[in-house]
């Protein structure tokens, strides 16, 4: 049987660390998921919730999706650290 929920390696910090040594400012989700270890739609699920709550930004290029960290997302991440 299969849990339901999140993802409980795909948390919030891991995410936003993940974007934030990242090479380039802003990632996309494979790579972040790739770095993170887990599904790349949990990933992308994870990231549109952190999107609505101000933590990350995002832009479609192509045919895939970059995050990039709002201020208020380094500053959570920073605060933690």
């Amino acid at each position: 049987m299969t849990a339901r929920g999140p993802d409980p390696e795909a948390t919030t910090e891991k995410l936003l660390v993940a974007i934030r040594n990242h090479y380039a400012p802003a990632v996309g989700t494979s790579e972040i998921a790739e770095r993170v270890g887990v599904a790349r739609q949990t990933v992308d699920r994870r990231l549109r919730k952190l999107e609505s709550e101000g933590l990350v930004e995002t832009e479609k290029v192509g045919q895939a999706r970059i995050w990039w960290l709002t201020t208020e997302g380094r500053r959570r991440i920073d605060d933690k650290n």
